[in-house]
Formats: structure tokens, C-alpha cells, sequence
């Protein structure tokens, strides 16, 4: 199986979602360029934010029509920032489907399935979820505000809103993110993310998507590695 993975940012994705494939498929391994696919392999592509990753799909879905049968997957993964989830979802799927106009997909890759992640808001919305990690008495005055507004530990990250104060949503999920990690002495930065790509991190925002019926946006992501033949227990 060949995988085409679009992310959207150019520093913590392309960490995050390597980190990740190393654990869930294993088998799989990185190449350059989709030319370069062969068998069990990966193209990971950053979008360079949003909305330039548009122009990324086009260029992607290029190179998969030139290569006939080489790719199985395309897993497309964006943030739904201030949308919701269903309009950036529905924003994406406009944009494929317009660029696969252009091209001969339909004969030349038939079987390729298309797939949309939306983090909803952002990639640090879904870092939120692991509930081991916030205190039950946080110490910094910032994070005891923090968790007073909404505690993301036993409520969906998902549905937090913003902090008066921040100007979006994903600014003060980050923000929120870091007070958190600080606590347990980790430092997370968009360039150095840290522990988040850790396997156990992975496995502990699973084990909430199965206990839970929180970050609904991060079971597409667990279902499409089930489907390309995940490793994982």
C-alpha cells in the first residue's frame, strides 16, 4: 500500500504525522517524490498553511494521475480553525472535486481513496484530549484560569470555545496547551512539539476517542489508519 499525505503546516505536522505513521504503519516508509513510490512507502507534503495548501491538492493530484496505480491512499489534513467542522470539511471536498476535473483519475486510479481530516480547530485541539496530563490542581495561576473556563479533561476539546482575550480559537488552544505541559515539565513548540509525538501520547488520545465519545475529528484519522492496515493493537 502507497500513501499520499497532504498536511497543512510546515513545522509541527510533517513531525507529528511522521511520528505517527512510524508507529501505527510501521511497514510503510518515506520517499520523496510519488515517482519514487515502489511498494510500502509514503509521500508526506506540507501545504505551507492555509489557504496555500489548496494549491498543493492540485499538484498532488497531478503527480497521482501521471503515475498510474501507484497510490492507494491520499489523506488530506487540514484545520478547521474558526469554521466548523462541517464547512471546512465541505471547502476541502469542493476543491478536490474540482481538481480531479482536470484529470484522468477516474481510469488512470480508480481505486484511489480520497481522504479528508479536518482538526477541528487545530492539531493542538486534539493534544487537549490526553487527560492524563492536566492537572486536578494546576499551580500556574494562568492554567487554574484556564481550567476554570473549560476543563479539557473531562470535557471535548473539540467544543472549547475562546478565551476572552485570544483572537482565535487555535490561538488559545495552543496557548492552553502549553500551560498545561509546562506543568508536567515538557515545552512544546510549533518547531520542537516534543512529547505529543511520543507513541504512549498517541495511544492515550485512542484510548479517550474508545472511552469517550470525545474528538470526534481525530476518529476519522484513527479510522483511516485502521483501514490501511494499522498496527496497533
Amino acid at each position: 500500500m502507497n500513501l499520499v499525505l497532504l498536511v497543512e503546516g510546515a513545522e509541527t505536522e510533517p513531525r507529528v504525522y511522521e511520528a505517527w505513521l512510524r508507529h501505527r504503519l510501521p511497514a510503510l516508509h518515506r520517499v520523496a517524490n510519488v515517482a519514487d513510490l515502489t511498494a510500502d512507502g509514503y509521500v508526506l507534503v506540507s501545504g505551507k498553511g492555509y489557504p496555500s495548501c489548496y494549491r498543493r491538492i492540485a499538484g498532488l493530484l497531478k503527480d497521482i494521475d501521471a503515475n498510474p496505480g501507484r497510490v492507494q491512499e491520499l489523506w488530506i489534513c487540514i484545520d478547521s480553525e474558526e469554521d466548523t467542522y462541517e464547512a471546512r470539511y465541505a471547502e476541502v471536498h469542493r476543491a478536490v472535486q474540482a481538481e480531479l476535473q482536470g484529470t484522468r483519475m477516474a481510469k488512470t486510479n480508480p481505486s484511489l481513496e480520497i481522504r479528508i481530516i479536518i482538526q477541528h480547530c487545530c492539531i493542538e485541539t486534539w493534544f487537549l484530549g490526553h487527560d492524563g496530563f492536566l492537572r486536578a490542581g494546576p499551580q500556574s495561576p494562568q492554567l487554574v484560569d484556564f481550567k476554570r473556563f473549560y476543563d479539557v479533561s473531562t470535557d471535548d476539546p473539540e467544543r472549547m470555545a475562546k478565551y476572552p482575550g485570544y483572537v482565535t480559537r487555535a490561538s488559545f488552544h495552543l496557548a492552553y496547551l502549553k500551560a498545561m505541559l509546562i506543568e508536567r515539565s515538557h515545552r512544546y513548540t510549533k518547531q520542537r512539539p516534543g512529547v505529543v509525538i511520543e507513541p504512549s501520547y498517541f495511544e492515550a488520545l485512542r484510548a479517550r476517542c474508545a472511552r469517550t465519545g470525545h474528538l470526534p475529528s481525530f476518529r476519522h484519522l484513527l479510522a483511516a489508519f485502521e483501514a490501511t492496515g494499522d498496527a496497533g493493537p
